[in-house]
């Protein structure tokens, strides 16, 4: 309140109009209804008269929650509308994924608020409208750019663009040597000057990362900035387009929550429905971290732990059980004898259903498991052309952690019509970007990493460097799989709005359909195997879905704990 006067003194109406939406905020979380409602509603008149959308969102959604706690539906469901329209008519013009992710961050209310409304209204079933809510919020940036969102230049045009993309190429051989001495094995040869780095120097290096990768960014968003398209509309999701897609023998699970509460759309041929009550995050929360635990027990040294492997086999069976029971045993009579299409949500996206043990059998003992990141985005990958498996290309890097990567190379590469394999120092980023365009198959089978702390960062190595999520928006893929036979390649950031930032998002971007990827750092020997199996079968005319769940439960047999034989799954078209 004191803030206003000077604010409006100083004709900087934006900052005036929010003070006084805060206000109104501040009266509606005192409980002083009246009070609240008459300074939302003139902000919002005034937000109108001088332009300020971003401001009139946030007073419809406001005005939204107090017709919610009055209990007048009709009027909250349509201050929420109105929310929503204008929050995706500002979105639109964003230059950039990470403006638009960033954006949608604090403007989910309005979104799940209609979901809300959605499952009270008795008076008819609504089920369908609600996940229509819930997918308008959902990877949103990612759907932007499967339906032809603006995409980086490669040749400038003018000038400046061509100093921009110099200077990219620059931070690129830069950011790879630094990344080189940062990933060095501590024990390296100190003779020829490639020991491990001290504290000091190795704090050098990561700062000197952390300058030139602000830059990358910083000349992406300026690239994207002069690419003058703009979204015109959000791809809105059409159930009666899913629905005969996934015909009979198929359901699509998409997880999401409100307060907490975890709830399941499942979607078959025959409708929407909603399964409440699923137990709330925070349980599932504290189940994970316990998986989590188990499977990092393997993590750096399976074969050290394998005369313990029966017990470790035991206690992880509790706690895939725990979460089987959570997640999708209330979930049995809406999908029994149907494979499943799992579309997670939050930390849901860590957990490898697969696995999930429902105290006879693991689930894909039962049936058929894969995963999307969203309806949307399984529509979209159930739409592209599907082309015959002829061309594979096979790129592999071994390291000390993945010494078996050339016999499996060796071993894929005679199972194909056509092949180029290329090895070490052979397999370059250059080399991905020729022949990648033509492969039906595309196979990276090197060291991953996955980047916390700068999720767009995350990378494979390739024989001169590392890949990184940004380098693969410009590869042209037609392929019909991308298997990244890698550590953590399906570990992403899962933004607001369960944005996934990762590896993922950059292959799904740059066209294929179907991926296969690993939620942990897998076992070299037992990788070696399990993708000969899997390949064997999908040349055989089997799905991808069809042909790792075949590859998988005959590696079961042999290893049976889970850290072995369930890190990877099909993400995309089944």
């Amino acid at each position: 309140a004191t803030a206003e006067e000077p604010l409006a003194m100083a004709a900087t109406w934006r900052r005036q109009l929010l003070a006084r939406w805060l206000r109104g905020e501040a009266a509606r979380a005192r409980g002083q209804e009246r009070e609240a409602r008459e300074l939302l509603e003139s902000t919002l008149s005034s937000a109108e008269q001088l332009s300020q959308p971003d401001i009139a969102q946030r007073c419809h959604t406001s005005l939204g929650l107090l017709s919610a706690a009055d209990d007048d539906a009709f009027a909250a469901e349509a201050s929420f509308v109105r929310a929503v329209k204008l929050i995706e008519d500002l979105r639109a013009p964003l230059p950039a994924e990470e403006f638009r992710t960033a954006f949608f961050a604090d403007k989910l209310i309005p979104y799940y608020e209609l979901v809300r409304l959605c499952l009270k209204d008795e008076s008819r079933d609504r089920a369908s409208e609600a996940l229509c809510y819930v997918e308008r919020a959902r990877s949103r940036a990612l759907v932007d750019t499967l339906g032809g969102a603006p995409r980086l230049r490669v040749q400038p045009r003018d000038p400046f663009e061509a100093e921009l993309l110099a200077r990219l190429e620059e931070l690129r051989e830069e950011l790879n040597w630094f990344y080189s001495r940062i990933n060095r094995p501590p024990d390296a040869d100190t003779s020829r000057g490639g020991g491990g780095c001290g504290a000091t120097e190795m704090t050098a290096l990561h700062e000197a990362v952390r300058e030139r990768e602000s830059e990358t960014l910083e000349i992406m968003r300026q690239l994207q900035q002069r690419n003058q398209n703009i979204l015109t509309h959000v791809q809105a999701l059409d159930i009666d387009q899913l629905r005969p897609k996934l015909a009979d023998d198929t359901a699509l699970i998409e997880y999401t929550s409100l307060d907490g509460e975890l709830l399941a759309f499942v979607v078959t041929g025959r409708g929407v429905r909603v399964v409440r009550n699923l137990g709330n995050e925070m349980e599932v929360n504290a189940r994970l971290a316990q998986l989590r635990f188990q499977i990092d027990a393997l993590r750096y040294g399976a074969r050290a732990m394998r005369k313990h492997l029966p017990n470790l086999t035991e206690r992880i069976k509790h706690h895939l059980q725990a979460l089987y029971d959570l997640l999708l045993r209330p979930l049995e009579e809406s999908t029994e004898g149907l494979r499943l299409i799992i579309a997670p949500h939050r930390a849901l996206y860590y957990i490898p259903f697969h696995a999930l043990h429902d105290r006879e059998r693991y689930v894909i003992e039962r049936r058929e498991i894969s995963y999307a990141p969203s309806a949307v985005v399984l529509l979209h990958c159930l739409a592209q052309p599907q082309r015959p498996l002829q061309r594979a290309l096979l790129l592999g890097v071994a390291d000390e952690q993945t010494p078996r990567v050339r016999d499996e190379i060796a071993a894929l590469a005679p199972l194909f019509p056509e092949a180029v394999s290329l090895l070490d120092e052979r397999a370059t980023l250059a080399a991905l970007q020729e022949f990648a365009h033509g492969a039906d198959i595309l196979h990276l089978a090197c060291h991953g990493q996955f980047r916390p702390d700068n999720p767009l960062f995350s990378s494979l190595r390739l024989g001169d460097g590392w890949l990184t999520v940004r380098d693969t928006y410009n590869l042209e893929l037609k392929c019909e799989l991308a298997a990244l036979s890698a550590c953590e390649t399906g570990v992403n950031e899962v933004a607001p709005g369960d944005e996934l930032i990762g590896l993922a998002r950059g292959f799904f971007s740059a066209g294929a359909p179907s991926l296969l990827l690993s939620l942990w750092t897998v076992d070299d020997e037992a990788t070696a195997g399990l993708m000969a199996s899997f390949y064997r079968r999908l040349l055989a005319g089997q799905s991808p879905a069809a042909a790792l769940r075949a590859a998988q439960l005959e590696l079961l047999q042999e290893q049976p704990h889970p850290f072995f034989w369930s890190p990877f799954m099909i993400v995309g078209r089944p």
